[in-house]
């Protein structure tokens, strides 16, 4: 993974600002109609800046087999099609049990996910497991899976659940990496511990990690800006402890 060449293409991306008054409104509107959504018939809790951020990322993986992609929490593939369905050679990894935001009685996440990723044609460059993430990241090995370049984690964001989304995944990130937290934003209508639970990780890493932009949302649900927050980190594998640097904020 190059993250280097990914952190240097993302800037115009990350420094765009909210609109505001009417005429922001109004440019709002525009920006919003022209802004690339890959998979608009998908159901999915994410903005458009959000989805080509993910895009732009799996872009700069090394070509299969020798990196692939690593999804946590799939929901019904939105962001996961997204994110490949215009990086033809990458292959991706995805890990969801859907224990949220499905129908109990009558659950319909997982069959909507297979069917969404048969009608993109991306069936043959996904490799899915039903299960918690906690199951899948220890036996990563013995399941013969690749180097994970880029890392979208999208989990449970209570905080032991996000500390570990981050702790188990360092044995399987590539030497470098891009890893991308969504929901970083905590505020009430979200509830959403997802950067205490990392900056804890982070503080107990012998690795070498930065918060490379914090990218922000007004609310939950902003389509403007990054639906609820995004959070991007670099991962470089070390022997020793370094420390963190300070985030860009936008």
């Amino acid at each position: 993974m190059d993250v280097t060449a990914f952190l240097r293409s993302v800037g115009p991306l990350v420094k765009d600002r909210p609109l505001h008054g009417l005429a922001g409104r109004l440019l709002r509107r525009l920006r919003l109609a022209s802004q690339d959504d890959p998979c608009r018939d998908i159901v999915g809790m994410a903005s458009p800046k959000k989805l080509h951020l993910l895009r732009k990322a799996v872009s700069f993986l090394s070509l299969t087999p020798s990196e692939c992609y690593l999804e946590v929490g799939t929901y019904q593939g939105k962001s996961l099609v997204a994110a490949l369905v215009d990086n033809p050679d990458r292959y991706a990894i995805a890990c969801d049990n859907f224990s949220l935001f499905d129908e109990a009685l009558a659950p319909k996440n997982k069959a909507t996910l297979e069917r969404n990723l048969q009608r993109y044609g991306l069936s043959s460059r996904v490799r899915f497991f039903d299960c918690d993430f906690r199951d899948l990241l220890p036996r990563w090995r013995t399941e013969g899976l690749p180097p994970v370049g880029v890392y979208f984690y999208d989990g449970a964001h209570d905080e032991g659940s996000q500390y570990l989304a981050i702790r188990l995944a360092e044995d399987v990130l590539a030497d470098e990496a891009v890893v991308i937290i969504d929901d970083w934003r905590y505020a009430p209508d979200s509830q959403s511990f997802a950067e205490a639970g990392t900056r804890r990780a982070l503080a107990d890493s012998s690795h070498q990690w930065k918060v490379e932009h914090i990218l922000p949302a007004r609310y939950n649900g902003d389509l403007d800006q990054w639906w609820n927050g995004v959070a991007v980190l670099s991962f470089q594998r070390r022997t020793t402890r370094t420390l963190t640097k300070s985030p860009r904020r936008h």
